[in-house]
């Protein structure tokens, strides 16, 4: 019953070191314009360090925080066996997902497959607008009884 909208959701975004802060940023933004929260996690506690060394300190641990607690997520780490699971999960839960180019390399272990609502995290608005609603095509892959 929920409607169309960012409002009252939340965006996880997973960082790893050496990730592009501006893509983060650009996340970040996006979602916030889009009246979302946003939850940044990184794959170590204490933090991110940017490829242009910045340094960020985040709210959580990839391996300690679950998919469910988000709705949307953005991913731009790299291939860490926490973050197959956690796309996994996504999926399952028939989240939109954003990956930077780098990262749809972690998709295919983890049986994800691109589809509307997995798109490039550069391409933010995609990203929002598929975040809108969950993504119902999936149902008959992530829920077969057969």
């Amino acid at each position: 019953t929920m409607k169309d909208t960012q409002q009252g959701r939340c965006v996880g975004v997973r960082l790893g070191d050496g990730s592009a802060s501006k893509l983060m940023a650009s996340a970040r933004a996006a979602a916030e314009k889009a009246s979302a929260t946003v939850k940044i996690d990184a794959l170590k506690v204490g933090g991110v360090v940017f490829a242009d060394g910045q340094w960020l300190l985040t709210g959580g641990q990839l391996a300690g925080t679950r998919a469910v607690l988000f709705d949307t997520l953005a991913i731009v780490l790299g291939t860490e066996a926490a973050a197959l699971d956690f796309a996994s999960d996504a999926f399952g839960y028939q989240m939109a997902i954003g990956v930077d180019a780098g990262d749809q390399q972690l998709l295919m272990p983890a049986g994800v497959e691109l589809d509307a609502g997995a798109v490039d995290a550069r391409n933010m608005a995609a990203l929002i607008t598929a975040a809108n609603t969950r993504q119902w095509a999936r149902e008959a892959t992530v829920r077969s009884l057969a």
